[in-house]
């Protein structure tokens, strides 16, 4: 009886296997037999799957490729391109995986470009779906056809990805557990976790408006940084989490105030040498840039690590432009490190920086408005890079982007060569 009672259901989950393991087969075999040596968006194809973890043509970001119990009331598939497309002209399809014709296609929406999740290259598009998924079924989402945006070249096309739907509909709003905010700097880190994949944005709401941020697509751990820049310093602002699951079934929590930090002088660390190939601690060194417009006096200003701060002397960062905050024993010719770019300005502090130097395995550094050491932060590198291995030496920790939050995501890893007075390898 027992044996009875369960067969229908596994027999089911068997058939479902069998047909995703076929749609990822379909997805090989295409790469393999048409994939041309160069694509259309100028990548090189190997005839294989791409670094994504899709075809030629793409990789699906929600739900990831492969995914099983994909809720029959699926809202929406979000699809990561090599390179953008006009969505005007693209078609995409989402099919049962046996269906070649296409004639038992689900109803698309028209897509539309999203954020792509992370640091992931490429363009990532929304395609809403108008109907229902078939329970208990494969299915393969495609790009028909699409030209890339601004030339109109034909753009490669192919399956993108397949996943599995559930037996039932989902008709229960995610839950939010575990949230935190905290300042940093001019920004507030955010994390929270949900009971269930999702995309998920942050709302800062104050006086003066809102501003909302993407906190990613079909995760259930969230950590991300929300610049505060732009809102009234020193008023409170509510910071309110918006989550959607796949159904479409949203919920709005707030996670409590924060005070919107004072304004402070546009200046970013944007590259630490804690391990120089050179003598440490004398050729160690923190870049920072200002981004702003204006020439910017950095006389005051503190430069903290973990156990000591330095104060910087009088010194002009006129806009754009990089300054290298050294020991004073730093030697800009040693022929074991990356000479300073000509014309960097060289801020030259005691013979150590910090307490005792900087520490390779990884350690805080904080530039903080002038004072005794509780005044507003103005950039924070957290020790989010080791270069404590041997194959580290004479390598540094690099900002991808100049004007990024202070958050961990906003950092190389691993450690790359220095470039001391320009921009990022």
């Amino acid at each position: 009886m027992h044996h009875q009672r369960n067969g229908p259901g596994r027999g089911r989950q068997v058939l479902a296997r069998v047909r995703l393991a076929i749609a990822a087969w379909v997805v090989f075999l295409l790469s393999v037999g048409c994939a041309p040596q160069t694509d259309l968006y100028g990548e090189a194809a190997t005839g294989g799957d791409d670094p994504a973890g899709g075809s030629a043509a793409g990789a699906l970001v929600d739900p990831p490729a492969g995914t099983t119990d994909v809720p029959s009331n699926l809202a929406a598939v979000v699809a990561r391109l090599p390179a953008a497309v006009a969505t005007a002209g693209a078609t995409f399809r989402l099919r049962p995986s046996g269906d070649d014709s296409g004639a038992g296609s689900v109803a698309l929406g028209d897509s539309a470009a999203v954020a792509c999740p992370g640091a992931v290259a490429g363009s990532c598009y929304r395609v809403p779906l108008e109907s229902l998924l078939a329970p208990s079924d494969s299915f393969v989402f495609e790009l028909v056809a699409a030209v890339t945006a601004g030339d109109g070249t034909p753009a490669a096309t192919g399956i993108i990805g397949a996943f599995d739907s559930a037996a039932s509909a989902d008709v229960t709003p995610p839950q939010l557990v575990d949230f935190a905010v905290s300042l940093a700097g001019p920004c507030a880190t955010v994390r929270f976790s949900t009971d269930e994949a999702a995309s998920a944005e942050v709302v800062v709401r104050a006086v003066a408006g809102e501003r909302v941020t993407e906190a990613g697509v079909g995760q259930t751990a969230f950590d991300l940084a929300v610049a505060l820049t732009g809102l009234e310093p020193g008023e409170p602002a509510e910071v309110v989490l918006r989550v959607t699951d796949r159904a479409g079934n949203q919920v709005e929590t707030s996670a409590g105030s924060v005070e919107l930090p004072p304004e402070t002088p546009l200046l970013v660390i944007t590259e630490v040498l804690a391990n120089p190939a050179g003598p440490e601690p004398g050729q160690e060194f923190v870049e920072l840039r200002n981004i702003g417009d204006v020439d910017l006096s950095l006389a005051g200003l503190r430069l903290e690590d973990s156990k000591g701060a330095d104060v910087l002397p009088e010194a002009t960062l006129v806009a754009g432009a990089y300054a290298l905050v050294v020991p004073s024993t730093f030697d800009p010719g040693s022929p074991r490190d990356v000479p300073p770019r000509a014309g960097t300005l060289m801020v030259p502090v005691d013979a150590r920086l910090g307490s005792d130097g900087l520490s390779n395995s990884g350690e805080v550094v904080r530039l903080r408005m002038p004072g005794t050491g509780t005044e507003p932060l103005i950039s924070i590198y957290g020790g989010w890079v080791d270069v404590s291995a041997a194959s580290a030496a004479g390598k540094s920790a690099h900002r991808l982007v100049d004007a990024s939050c202070d958050h961990p995501t906003a950092w190389t890893k691993p450690p790359r060569g220095p470039t001391p007075g320009w921009g990022t390898p």
